[in-house]
C-alpha cells in the first residue's frame, strides 16, 4: 500500500511533492516516534559540522525534526536514490549524495563549500548504518572536511531509531516503521585544535583525528551503543612505558 502511495506521489510536481511527503512523514513520526531531544542549548548559532552515529534510514528525518527551525544539509548515501520511498523521503531534506565506503572527493568538496558558504552540514562518519546499533570506526573523510572547513564540530548521539525503522538488507524500499522511543542527545561543540593532544604521535594522523571526533559521540551514548569506542585510547606515553626493552645490538 505504501509503495503504491509513494509511486503516485512521485508523479506530483516537485514543490507539491516535497510538501505532501513532508506532511505525511511528520504525521507518521508524530504517531510513532516518542522523541526526546536533549542538549539543545549546545546548538551554536553559527555554521557547524554535526557528526552523529548511524542506525537507520529514519535517522536523517529524525534529526531534521530535532533541529528545527535550524536547517541542515545531510551527506546521504547514493543508495537512497535506489527506491521510490527512500528517494522521496530524502528529497524533503537538503542533501549531498555521497558514495559509501569510498573516498568521494566531490562530495567532500561540496560539504566543505557548503560549510564555508554559511550552512551547517551533518555527516554520519561511520559511512554506513550499524547493523548491531554499536559504533563502527569512523571514516577518515570526516576529519578532512572538518579541518578544511574550519568550523565548530558538534557531536550528536541517536538512540532508538534502529527500532523505529529496522534495517532490511534484503529490501531497503520495504523497510517499515514501528512505534519506538527515540532519543537525540547533543553534546558541546569543539574545534579540531582541541583534539591535537589526543593525536600526537599517531601513525595515521587523519584516522586518529576521526577517532577522536567519534569518541565525542560515544561519550553521549550508553555503553551498549559505544562499540569500538567503548574503551578510551591508551596514551602513547603509557604504551611506550610497557613496551619490552629492545634487545641489545649484536
Amino acid at each position: 500500500m505504501l509503495r503504491i502511495l509513494f509511486s503516485l506521489m512521485a508523479r506530483l510536481p516537485e514543490g507539491v511533492r516535497r510538501h505532501v511527503v513532508r506532511t505525511l512523514m511528520d504525521g507518521v513520526w508524530d504517531a510513532l516516534a516518542d522523541e526526546v531531544v536533549e542538549g539543545r542549548g549546545n546548538l551554536p548559532d553559527v555554521p557547524c559540522l554535526y557528526i552523529c552515529n548511524h542506525l537507520s534510514n529514519a535517522d536523517g528525518f529524525t534529526l531534521d525534526r530535532a533541529f528545527r527551525p535550524r536547517k541542515l544539509v545531510f551527506l546521504a548515501g547514493v543508495k537512497l536514490q535506489g527506491t521510490v520511498m527512500t528517494r522521496l523521503a530524502s528529497e524533503v531534506m537538503e542533501t549531498i549524495a555521497i558514495k559509501p565506503n569510498s573516498p568521494d572527493i566531490e562530495a567532500m568538496r561540496r560539504a566543505v563549500e557548503t560549510l564555508k558558504g554559511g550552512s551547517s552540514v551533518l555527516i554520519f562518519p561511520e559511512g554506513a548504518r550499524s547493523r548491531t546499533h554499536e559504533l563502527l570506526q569512523a571514516k577518515k573523510g570526516v576529519a578532512l572536511i572538518a579541518k578544511r572547513a574550519g568550523v565548530p564540530v558538534v557531536p550528536v548521539a541517536l538512540m532508538g531509531t534502529e527500532k523505529l525503522m529496522p534495517i532490511n538488507d534484503s529490501d531497503m524500499g520495504g523497510e517499515r516503521l514501528y512505534h519506538a522511543q527515540v532519543r537525540v542527545r547533543v553534546g558541546p561543540a569543539f574545534r579540531m585544535e582541541d583534539l591535537e593532544p589526543e593525536t600526537v604521535g599517531a601513525e595515521d594522523a587523519r584516522q586518529a583525528l576521526a577517532d577522536a571526533m567519534m569518541r565525542r559521540v560515544a561519550r553521549l551514548l550508553p555503553p551498549e551503543y559505544q562499540g569500538v569506542y567503548a574503551n578510551p585510547p591508551t596514551p602513547l606515553s603509557v604504551t611506550r612505558l610497557h613496551e619490552p626493552p629492545s634487545a641489545p645490538a649484536p
